[in-house]
């Protein structure tokens, strides 16, 4: 019974980190990386439709990524949804070619995205609590319905806070990475 509550713990919390680490890929380090256009969909044929699915994205040099575009047609939509990112990238067309520069970062965009990220690690920690305490909440009901003993609730619970820690300890490493990554110059 507890294995089967430890798993369930692992897993949701497995997934709030993925989740977390899809939300800092959008942010970018000065440096150019395909998954920054991961996010962005173009309204191709009317269908929101991601760039990977309607180009080949690659890092052509130290700062520049660049799409190769299949259908010359929706080179304009795709060319539209960069521009309307946020992100801050200014797309050049050339045929069926997209580059898009990288500009480096000023220090204070670098101390705005370093606030973003610590805000996003604060709200994986939020998460994580939060699993926490709903499988408390269930292990507290197993002993209330008399399936398992105090003693056992308060080993679980110890169990389960370990797991807890864990995970908020790999969000910090993730975060305090990705702001090292950031701070370079």
């Amino acid at each position: 019974m507890i294995e089967e509550i430890k798993n369930a713990a692992e897993k949701s919390m497995g997934k709030a980190i993925e989740s977390l680490h899809q939300s800092i890929t959008k942010i970018r380090a000065g440096r150019p990386n395909p998954s920054m256009l991961d996010q962005i969909e173009a309204d191709y044929f009317e269908v929101k439709t991601p760039l990977k699915q309607l180009s080949n994205i690659s890092v052509t040099d130290a700062s520049t990524i660049s799409l190769s575009v299949w259908d010359k047609t929706a080179v304009g939509a795709i060319e539209k949804a960069i521009l309307n990112s946020n992100l801050g990238l200014s797309p050049v067309v050339n045929g069926t070619v997209i580059h898009i520069k990288i500009p480096p970062l000023t220090q204070e965009r670098r101390l705005e995205l370093t606030k973003i990220l610590k805000k996003e690690g604060e709200q994986a920690k939020i998460s994580l609590r939060n699993i926490r305490r709903n499988i408390n909440a269930d292990i507290s009901n197993l002993e209330k319905n008399k399936k398992i003993s105090k003693d056992f609730e308060r080993d679980y619970i110890i169990e389960i806070q370990d797991i807890t820690d864990k995970y908020i300890k790999q969000s910090e490493d993730i975060i305090s990475k990705k702001i090292n990554e950031i701070s370079e110059v």
